[in-house]
């Protein structure tokens, strides 16, 4: 499964990248700024974004880039972090909201329930931090 990465603190990217890659993800990026997350997701047409709704550039550029790759890739994405309201305002774009802060396993968690979902099949379990926009 490809995973677009963006995120405002690159450190925090680039472990959860490593930890995507070690359990049998194939992640994207990371990147911290829209245009290069638009061009990932035109470029790989991933299955999945994590995206971080408050970037550096400014708080609700996230919403930009999963309202673009939505309507240009039909590609959904997980907030990850920044306004909960603001994620739930933009839930026909997203599979739902994990708060913050979360393990890598819960994250594994969440994108293991986005799979089946996806797949139209409904997880036997929803991460307890994970609140699905179905």
């Amino acid at each position: 499964m490809r995973i677009l990465l963006l995120e405002s603190d690159l450190i925090l990217a680039q472990a959860l990248s490593d930890a995507l890659r070690e359990v049998g993800y194939d992640p994207i990026g990371p990147v911290t700024e829209v245009d290069d997350a638009i061009a990932l997701a035109e470029q790989f047409r991933p299955d999945l974004a994590l995206i971080n709704i408050d970037l550096p550039a400014g708080p609700g550029l996230g919403i930009v880039v999963a309202r673009t790759i939505a309507r240009n890739w039909n590609i959904k994405s997980l907030f990850t972090a920044g306004d909960k309201e603001i994620a739930r305002r933009n839930r026909d774009v997203a599979f739902g909201y994990l708060a913050s802060p979360a393990t890598v396993s819960e994250l594994v968690e969440c994108i293991e329930a986005i799979r089946l979902i996806r797949k139209g099949e409904f997880p036997m379990k929803i991460p307890k931090r994970l609140s699905p926009f179905l």
